[in-house]
């Protein structure tokens, strides 16, 4: 990326000149142009199916959270505590934390095996950003917020359900 105070050509994604320092931050963010990529920046969140969540609370057992995700047929759980989420934890979380250390999931609080402060998006963030942020750090699960609330959970279902139907305007 070309530097506009100096014309040094900088590295894609640096934040400043490696030559003037200038500030570069948000230069080279991509335009919404038409069709699919046009869809992904210019849509929000909140246009993608979120889904509907298990709620959990820190000192509960995992096998006690294993079974409301069974029963409710879903992949995961959202740990709050006093009204704030602290944590998410997922099938994954079960396989890597719990059978595959021998854990006894009886004996196990949830706060052991969750993932804390998980990372979150807003509703009206462009679901671009949600795909980055998934893929880049290896999410299947996302909780999305609105003024601070949980509002939904975006699964990396929706993500290709939207892309399917609403995007591409496939039919299930």
């Amino acid at each position: 990326m070309l530097c506009p105070s100096c014309g040094h050509d900088n590295i894609p994604g640096v934040d400043l000149c490696d030559e003037c320092g200038s500030d570069l931050a948000g230069l080279d963010l991509p335009e919404a142009g038409s069709g699919v990529g046009g869809r992904l920046l210019t849509d929000a969140i909140s246009d993608l199916p979120l889904a509907p969540w298990v709620t959990a609370a820190p000192d509960e057992t995992v096998a006690a959270v294993v079974r409301r995700m069974r029963d409710e047929r879903q992949g995961y759980a959202m740990v709050f505590e006093e009204g704030r989420l602290v944590g998410i934890f997922t099938e994954r979380d079960v396989l890597r934390r719990i059978v595959g250390t021998g854990a006894d999931p009886e004996a196990t609080p949830v706060h052991e095996a969750m993932t804390s402060s998980p990372t979150t998006l807003g509703s009206q963030d462009p679901p671009a950003w949600a795909m980055h942020r998934m893929v880049s750090q290896d999410f299947r699960h996302l909780p999305i917020t609105s003024d601070g609330d949980v509002v939904g959970l975006l699964s990396i279902r929706g993500v290709l359900r939207y892309l399917f139907e609403d995007v591409l305007g496939g039919s299930g």
